[in-house]
């Protein structure tokens, strides 16, 4: 399929499927039967997989769970939903615990594994004892108000047996019996029969009469503690102790919960419960893997969380169902970093509900290490259910025409040679105009402007009216008069809304950039650390940084900032030397872009106000960014590395080299918890926030 045809039918996709979801989750009817709409999503997948630059973030696709209904209320969470990261095999599940046993300078770490409850995610609030609210997951900001289906789940107390403030959250769900029950009911009523219990239960939660959640036998199992007022000697400090406070409470929760002292253990359970067919017909609800903690919840605040999931737990997933087919062809996709990517084109093949024609293979490693070849039969799976991929050629079926795949030594969209010195092949063409395009579509997207979607910023490209994201702000109405299907009011809407979006954070501009590695969370970390050298300044005074204090910004100095490795400052580094950075962030500074710092809500305090600090180690009462806050808040400044320019190291439990560097130096100031404590001139008392797991 042509670019062109496939954007026309991305949009007839997305259009048709969100009537059905809408319809489906907030109306509870179907406009076209589960078969159909399972179709049309699979559809607008595989054209997404084959020409990712049109994937868009109002795609359903893109979207985490069910969409937000405009007949419920909204309510913003007390505390944000994460969502978990999946594995497959055992050497992933001891990668994980390799990363929690090196984050916490630890050999021993103790797993909680719960059966994966495959349902849907609420969270409740119990006000004195009494249930007042229940939310749905939402984007993981803001739910939805469902608490009347909620109240109708016969297994969930209305009231505790105690006057207690709590968050708890778990999954709502449907039992096998009932579902089938259900199904039978409307098989003889000649009703639409549901898909899946999962599906039906998310669909009735959201339901506005909570007669209809009642006929359905909602059920739910809670499994996370969030803010509370808990008496500090009764907080639970594990999975278990927290499993054990929800039955005083009368609070139902998964009965299997599994307790492992190694990891190996860990992999010994998820093995036996993958290999034994029977597992899921022994159980009563649906399951479709295994959710592996780290059972100490102290040790879990201290990991913390990524941008999505949480650093603490992943999910082992029960093997996918594997089919085998045809490999066609292979094509090789440019993406905006210059990643070449080869994707294997399938004789089409029905895999868990869905037609698969696409299947990535990653990198000429690959390749090589499954000896695949064109022509193949090939064995294929949707890793986690959702992501094709291609296992291994079955050998013993080839005929004698299959052909070994070439991967290209010249860039697919600009013919230049690509750089094979990395696992993934790149074009490092900063002109290539695959690349070019893929990085405004990534501005763009970070923007989030109504009308400067992927189709607005081609036709502009071919106009030639932008080359780099600053020009954007440059556009005049006779410019954008050029564009089809702009009027006068569209083209007023766009400049007008460009106009309102001069002030970006620094962050912002990081991410929007689309520097390689740099994602959300490392932009705003290397944000900070510009503060925290630099103060706030404007975007003139950044060119000048750029300009006259490069030897600054190296990447001895940015991999010794938290969360950023080596490999991220390299690549960061590499961006803001460049003479096409510079003459960008000057093009930013022409069309008067500003940078929005955070307002300054200083507390003014001689123990704080313009020294720098440094935190290592862990502790007791705090985590490192809330201490990090607490100093800033008082007119401290955080650096990165220790120096002659440090003048307090706040120290917690396994400082690492950074106490030794810095007693080597000497005049530095070494505060541990306490006298740390005793400067910021706090209580410690329990706090909700503190009690928090999600």
């Amino acid at each position: 399929m042509q670019k062109q045809d496939a954007k026309k039918r991305i949009k007839q996709l997305k259009t048709q499927l969100w009537k059905a979801i809408t319809a489906y989750f907030n109306e509870d009817r179907e406009i076209v039967p589960e078969s159909v709409r399972d179709q049309l999503k699979k559809e607008l997948i595989e054209l997404e997989t084959e020409f990712p630059e049109l994937i868009t973030p109002d795609s359903p696709t893109q979207k985490v769970g069910a969409p937000l209904s405009s007949k419920l209320p909204k309510i913003k969470h007390k505390s944000r939903k994460y969502s978990l990261g999946d594995v497959f095999e055992a050497d992933e599940l001891i990668e994980f615990d390799e990363r929690v046993k090196r984050f916490l300078k630890t050999d021993q770490i103790e797993y909680s594994c719960e059966l994966k409850l495959d349902g849907l995610n609420i969270t409740l609030w119990y006000e004195k004892g009494v249930l007042t609210k229940a939310i749905t997951r939402g984007d993981g900001q803001t739910g939805e108000d469902v608490t009347h289906s909620i109240k109708t789940i016969e297994n969930l107390p209305l009231e505790l047996p105690e006057p207690l403030d709590l968050e708890v959250a778990g999954e709502v769900f449907i039992a096998k019996k009932d579902f089938e029950e259900i199904k039978n009911n409307a098989q003889k009523e000649k009703k639409e029969i549901p898909a899946n219990a999962r599906n039906l239960a998310a669909g009735t939660v959201r339901q506005l009469d909570p007669k209809v959640a009642a006929k359905r036998k909602l059920r739910i199992f809670l499994y996370e503690l969030g803010q509370n007022n808990i008496p500090e000697k009764n907080v639970p400090k594990t999975q278990k102790q927290l499993f054990d406070f929800f039955e005083k409470q009368n609070l139902p929760h998964e009965p299997d919960l599994a307790i492992f002292k190694d990891i190996q253990s860990v992999i010994k359970y998820c093995a036996q419960l993958s290999s034994d067919p029977k597992i899921r017909e022994k159980s009563f609800y649906e399951i479709d893997g295994i959710v592996i903690k780290v059972h100490n919840f102290d040790l879990r605040k201290r990991l913390g969380y990524t941008a999505k999931t949480a650093k603490f737990a992943t999910a082992w997933k029960f093997p996918a169902e594997e089919k085998y087919t045809k490999l066609l062809d292979i094509h090789f996709q440019v993406g905006r970093t210059g990643a070449i990517t080869p994707v294997g084109i399938l004789e089409p093949v029905l895999i868990a509900g869905s037609t698969i024609q696409r299947a990535t293979l990653h990198n000429p490693d690959e390749i090589k290490r499954k000896k695949i070849k064109i022509g193949d039969t090939v064995i294929v799976r949707k890793a986690g259910d959702i992501i094709p991929e291609i296992l291994e050629p079955i050998e013993n079926l080839r005929e004698g025409s299959e052909k070994q795949i070439k991967f290209p030594k010249t860039c697919p969209e600009c013919d230049e040679k690509l750089n094979f010195e990395e696992i993934i092949v790149r074009c490092e063409n900063t002109d290539c105009p695959a690349r070019h395009r893929e990085s405004l579509y990534y501005f763009a997207n970070i923007l989030k402007i109504d009308g400067l979607g992927p189709k607005t910023i081609d036709a502009l490209l071919d106009l030639e009216l932008i080359h780099t994201p600053a020009d954007l702000w440059k556009l005049k109405e006779l410019d954008l008069a050029l564009v089809p299907g702009f009027k006068a009011k569209k083209i007023y809407n766009l400049i007008d809304a460009l106009k309102k979006r001069k002030n970006l954070t620094l962050g912002e501009i990081f991410t929007g950039c689309g520097i390689r590695m740099i994602g959300t969370e490392n932009a705003k970390i290397l944000a900070d650390w510009f503060y925290a050298h630099f103060g706030e300044f404007t975007m003139s005074d950044f060119c000048e940084i750029l300009e006259t204090k490069k030897n600054e910004i190296t990447v001895k100095n940015l991999e010794n900032t938290d969360g950023i490795g080596t490999k991220v400052a390299e690549s960061f580094t590499q961006f803001l030397h460049k003479k096409r950075t510079l003459n960008l962030f000057k093009d930013f500074a022409q069309q008067n872009i500003k940078i929005n710092w955070p307002v300054n809500n200083q507390i003014k305090d001689e123990n704080f106000t313009d020294k720098k600090f440094l935190v290592t180690g862990s502790f007791e009462n705090f985590s490192r960014d809330e201490i990090k806050k607490m100093i800033t808040d008082r007119g401290g400044k955080m650096i990165s590395a220790v120096s002659k320019n440090l003048n307090i190291l706040c120290v917690g439990a396994n400082p690492g080299s950074k106490l030794k560097k810095a007693k080597e130096i000497g005049n530095i100031h070494i505060w541990d918890e306490n006298a740390l404590i005793e400067k910021l001139d706090i209580k410690i008392t329990p706090k909700a926030e503190q009690n928090s797991l999600f």
